[in-house]
């Protein structure tokens, strides 16, 4: 276990390492930069149906109807019953992780940016925070976190159902991929945003993980 959490410790510091660089190539700008219209000093698909109804409000009520499946699931399906809770455990803390860290966020998002038509100043992540940093609460992405907050399935399956783990973690990647491409092409958040995300909803599941086997270990 403690060669797990080192490997997993290492991958988690050279990810933090590709997305800080990834924002401060200026690729995070180009990117959104496909979605924004100088003519109209804005992102016309802001308000887009399908991306702000579907790809938002409904992803969002998808995921959550897989949150309370897994108390259904605890209920009824005893053979399932502490993957089940780990899961819904881990899915609880991976979002609750990301909406504190957004709700102390300085960072503001790519339509708030004099950039994008807005008036406020970006700021790198470590960097000094400049004279107008605008309204902030933007980093991480909170709504990235309807499918990245689904590795907790990958961790809760892992040890007793491998095959079955390897899709839940494939289904996390996908809405959360999803997600953030929709918030991307918003004008919501920048592609490093999403990121984080990840990042943070993977390194909470790491430390759920090792602190249940911790516990399951016999004394």
């Amino acid at each position: 276990m403690k060669r797990w959490l080192a490997r997993q410790a290492a991958g988690l510091a050279l990810a933090a390492l590709a997305i800080w660089l990834l924002a401060r190539s200026g690729l995070d700008f180009r990117i959104s930069a496909l979605a924004y219209s100088p003519e109209a000093r804005g992102f016309p698909l802001k308000d887009a149906w399908l991306l702000a109804v579907v790809g938002h409000s409904a992803l969002k009520y998808f995921a959550v109807g897989i949150w309370c499946a897994l108390l259904v699931v605890a209920a009824l399906a005893p053979r399932w019953r502490r993957s089940a809770l780990h899961a819904w455990l881990g899915i609880a803390l991976a979002a609750l992780a990301v909406a504190m860290l957004r709700e102390l966020s300085g960072h503001s998002c790519p339509w708030d940016l004099a950039e994008f038509g807005g008036t406020a100043q970006w700021f790198p992540v470590f960097g000094d925070v400049p004279a107008a940093p605008g309204p902030g609460r933007c980093l991480p992405a909170a709504h990235a976190s309807t499918g990245f907050a689904l590795f907790a399935l990958y961790f809760a399956l892992r040890d007793g159902q491998p095959r079955l783990a390897r899709w839940a973690l494939a289904l996390a990647w996908l809405l959360g991929l999803t997600a953030a491409a929709v918030q991307v092409a918003r004008g919501a958040h920048f592609a490093s945003h999403a990121l984080w995300t990840a990042w943070v909803a993977w390194a909470v599941n790491v430390a759920l993980y090792a602190a249940l086997r911790r516990l399951k270990r016999p004394a």
